[in-house]
């Protein structure tokens, strides 16, 4: 009987028919064989020893294999076409039982795009002033009940040129706006403008970074390079986060700072009466 070898392309086609590559040298060497122990498989088809046991029990159960009762026990390779009917019949009716589950499945797993995943707990680093304003901007968008920012001398000018028109649609829509920096004769004039639409205080100390809190949920801090005037030139590196306990314990602490400061009005407007507290400078 002439041995056709074992090779590439005759154990690609035995694992593209569910068969792995220990079971397919195993299988084709019995082929040549007709039947043989597991000690003259092993050798022939490069199959370590310690694996030959276990790989002919898998041959066996998938019906490639006869077990011949001898001493020592004899395998015996049971025709492929009766492999790939039996196959090709157990295909058949898992394709019948999936159609005639079709529609109950499909209903059971269906995507329901109004049932948003639950994705709070993220934190996120961010890089360069404009990345920064563009999460602020997304932040201010969803903010519905209160925004707090705690911020530097130059944070004024800064929100007044990234984010006015974002202050005066969410003071229209009822969210209370609540900031506070430290006052200068420099940010004197941005800070009066911030007064039309947001409650303003002045704090007695140096903020050398930026803080947001929206609604409580949602968290951010911007280490502003270099401290400017501008809205969008700068490599300010900030951290966000949604983790609903880091946001809140921010926002208590944003809250406490923002409640220590002293009213803009009673800065700025004395002709009310109000006490004069003086501008300083840093």
């Amino acid at each position: 009987m002439v041995r056709v070898p074992i090779n590439q392309d005759r154990l690609r086609k035995m694992t593209d028919h569910g068969l792995t590559e220990y079971q397919a040298r195993v299988y084709l060497t019995l082929l040549d064989l007709g039947s043989a122990t597991a000690s003259q498989i092993s050798p022939l088809s490069k199959v370590p020893r310690t694996r030959i046991y276990a790989t002919m029990q898998q041959l066996h159960e998938k019906g490639l294999v006869q077990i011949l009762p001898e001493t020592p026990l004899r395998y015996k390779a049971v025709p492929f076409a009766t492999y790939l009917h039996a196959l090709a019949d157990d295909m058949r009716s898992r394709a019948k039982q999936i159609d005639t589950g079709l529609d109950t499945l499909a209903r059971e797993f269906a995507i329901s795009p109004q049932q948003e995943p639950e994705s709070r707990g993220r934190f996120e680093a961010i890089y360069g002033r404009k990345n920064v304003r563009e999460r602020l901007l997304k932040m201010y968008d969803g903010a519905t009940r209160e925004v707090i920012g705690i911020g530097t001398t130059k944070s004024p000018g800064r929100i007044l040129g990234a984010f006015m028109p974002d202050l005066v649609d969410k003071a229209k829509q009822g969210v209370r706006l609540k900031y506070a920096f430290c006052f200068t004769p420099e940010n004197r004039d941005d800070v009066r403008a911030l007064l039309k639409h947001a409650e303003v205080r002045h704090i007695d100390f140096m903020m050398p970074v930026y803080m947001h809190v929206f609604d409580g949920k949602e968290f951010l801090m911007s280490h502003p390079i270099p401290d400017d005037d501008s809205s969008y030139r700068g490599d300010d590196i900030a951290i966000w986060t949604d983790d609903l306990a880091i946001a809140d314990a921010m926002s208590e602490m944003a809250e406490r700072i923002w409640e220590m400061g002293t009213p803009a009005r009673d800065l700025l407007e004395g002709d009310r009466g109000a006490k004069r507290v003086e501008i300083t400078r840093p």
